[in-house]
């Protein structure tokens, strides 16, 4: 079994385990020689995690012990952080695993990028050895759904390949731009790719397509407006999605966005969007005064999402989240909103009647789903970092989402750390 991240293929945020029995603790650190940024893997009892640095680790899942890692020893040369105390350029890929294999792409400048004359590949490894067992060539951010592989390149598109032969279905070339995360799978099989955010390129929306053909079915940059809204829809301004994996739930597609509010301060403010998952047309919107701090959560007919302090967020620009709310879909109302102790790490985790939420200053807090009151929390001795906090965000060009803080498993949470990965039971 492959606990994937965002809970299922749809990437609702939901897991159908459930975490610590009672307040956590601390109980084992799987220590990395570099910050983790990518969610880790839990499969066939160990866990896989890449560190910033592109070295992958594969744990015990129940004890924390080292199986194997690659490379086997640290590069002397590898600068973690410089003479100014300025972190590298980190690797914030995740790794893709398939049954009993582990696939990786090439830790370079550029790991992201596919060419047809491309000399970069992703690496196959053995689950439970380690050992090299093949390559695709070519670079690409690496996705598992069902039985394909699938390689995103910035500027050439999404490669799929059948497992376990790796031999090539389709090449989507007009998928290019897309979100370097998770795509999320709808009902009928079909793969929704968010697209990232670059000025006079792309502008985020969500594209549909096709899992067998790779056919692009729908893309769609423009917002739109909700058909429920009538004359609440008119202002000025622009919507742009976040880039953040989409979720297929609830019969629809959802996606946060930025609004540009044209000449006022704060410049900013937010939405939450419902799309027809065949026509891309927005079916559900939830106005926000505050921006989402990342991707959304969707259960049991309730939203959740991390939201930003005032004036922060806005596509281009860091998150600072400073709350998790709560919204029905029927109704469109706040069920409640629950301010964080320190910024927000990550997005939403549903599991169990709970919701988990991380914080940069290393704490883990478990909400109650229903009424957002503190349950318990637990710090875990580590700061969780991401893009912002070491320094790397781009603000004119957004095409990676910060990864998964948390990953629930039975009677456990998984978080990764500035340490590596911490146990809490």
């Amino acid at each position: 079994m492959i606990v994937m991240g965002y809970g299922d293929e749809r990437r609702s945020g939901a897991y159908p385990v459930a975490g610590p029995s009672g307040p956590g603790r601390v109980d084992w650190v799987a220590r990395t020689s570099a910050p983790v940024l990518c969610p880790p893997v839990l499969a066939a009892g160990v866990l896989v995690v890449a560190d910033m640095v592109g070295t992958v680790y594969v744990f015990d899942a129940g004890t924390g012990e080292l199986r194997w890692r690659v490379p086997e020893e640290d590069d002397p040369g590898l600068v973690v952080r410089d003479e100014d105390g300025e972190w590298p350029d980190p690797i914030t890929m995740a790794v893709a695993v398939w049954r009993d294999r582990v696939f990786v792409a090439e830790a370079d400048s550029d790991q992201f990028e596919h060419y047809e004359d491309s000399d970069s590949e992703v690496r196959v490894h053995d689950l439970a050895t380690g050992e090299r067992i093949g390559t695709v060539p070519g670079g690409g951010y690496p996705a598992v759904v069902g039985d394909t592989l699938l390689l995103y390149g910035l500027n050439d598109g999404v490669r799929a390949f059948e497992l376990p032969g790796l031999g090539p279905l389709w090449h989507a070339k007009d998928a290019e731009g897309r979100v370097q995360t998770v795509p999320a799978v709808g009902p009928d099989g079909a793969l929704y790719l968010p697209g990232g955010f670059e000025g006079n390129k792309t502008h985020g929306g969500v594209m549909r397509l096709d899992p067998l053909t790779g056919e692009v079915a729908e893309f769609d940059e423009d917002q739109g407006e909700d058909e429920d809204e009538g004359e609440d829809a008119e202002y000025e301004g622009w919507d742009v999605t976040k880039a953040v994996h989409a979720v297929a739930a609830e019969g629809l597609v959802w996606l946060p966005a930025d609004r540009l509010r044209f000449g006022e301060d704060p410049p900013f403010d937010g939405a939450i969007t419902g799309r027809d998952p065949r026509t891309g047309e927005v079916r559900w919107i939830h106005r926000m005064p505050k921006t989402p701090a990342g991707a959304v959560a969707v259960v049991d007919g309730t939203v959740f999402a991390a939201v930003n302090g005032p004036g922060d967020g806005g596509h281009g620009e860091p998150s600072f989240a400073k709350a998790v709310t709560a919204i029905g879909i029927t109704d469109r109302v706040v069920r409640w909103t629950r301010p964080l102790p320190d910024t927000g790490a990550g997005t939403p985790v549903i599991a169990d009647g709970f919701v988990y939420m991380a914080v940069r200053d290393g704490r883990v807090l478990a909400l109650d789903a229903g009424s957002g009151d503190v349950r318990w929390e637990v710090d875990l001795g580590e700061r969780i970092l991401d893009k912002e906090e070491m320094g790397y965000f781009d603000v004119e060009c957004a095409f990676e989402e910060d990864g998964q803080v948390i990953i629930p498993a039975n009677g456990v949470l998984y978080v990764r750390t500035r340490a590596g990965i911490i146990a809490v039971r």
